[in-house]
């Protein structure tokens, strides 16, 4: 998962119309379902290698409730995944860390233990969303193995990078150190950047 999918498409549930809270109680319910028109006689068959051929299948069932509106939201699916993580894993869920002038999200790491290799960058640390994003800087393995950072600032549809998923008015070259590219992205748009030549 690249840190923008991370951060970016979740869609928070709604509360009911005037309440305050942020708070909602969680359970979940697994159990097996049996297959609409198949008997122990007569056993589930198809041709998808995908399918476990079963009778029965898993079932989860996930219901959110707020206690100060009553709002409830139940999510029910079959054969879904299931995986318990932390926000050190996942990247997702952690608090912004202040390097320079700017804000870094923290995405997921290379391998569990390590740092992350992709950070979102904003100019302040309330809250990232595609409106406050200004930057990303993503790690990559330089010719002789070397860590090496490359940050884009200004999102931009038509910009000339790509850094991960987005498009951006400015990108550095490999930079050495995280902190580096965090003051490369502090002032790329008062820098003076050398002109972009396209070749046919």
């Amino acid at each position: 998962m690249l840190i923008e999918e991370c951060y970016f498409g979740w869609a928070a549930f709604a509360h009911a119309a005037g309440c305050d809270s942020k708070t909602w109680e969680v359970e979940a319910r697994r159990d097996e379902g049996l297959r609409p028109g198949v008997t122990a006689e007569q056993p589930h068959t198809c041709t998808n290698h995908l399918c476990t051929h079963a009778n029965t299948f898993g079932r989860v069932a996930v219901r959110l409730l707020c206690r100060d509106c009553d709002a409830v939201h139940t999510i029910t699916g079959e054969g879904l995944t299931e995986a318990r993580s932390t926000t050190g894993a996942t990247g997702w869920g952690q608090r912004p860390v202040r390097v320079g002038d700017m804000w870094l999200w923290p995405g997921r790491p290379t391998f569990p233990g390590a740092q992350p290799h992709q950070h979102l960058v904003t100019r302040q640390p309330q809250t990232i969303t595609p409106e406050t994003l200004y930057g990303v800087i993503s790690s990559y393995a330089g010719s002789t193995g070397e860590q090496l950072w490359v940050a884009g600032a200004v999102p931009d549809q038509g910009g000339a990078h790509q850094v991960s998923l987005t498009r951006w008015r400015y990108a550095s070259r490999g930079l050495t150190a995280l902190e580096e590219a965090a003051a490369w992205i502090a002032t790329a748009e008062t820098r003076t950047h050398s002109p972009l030549v396209v070749t046919p």
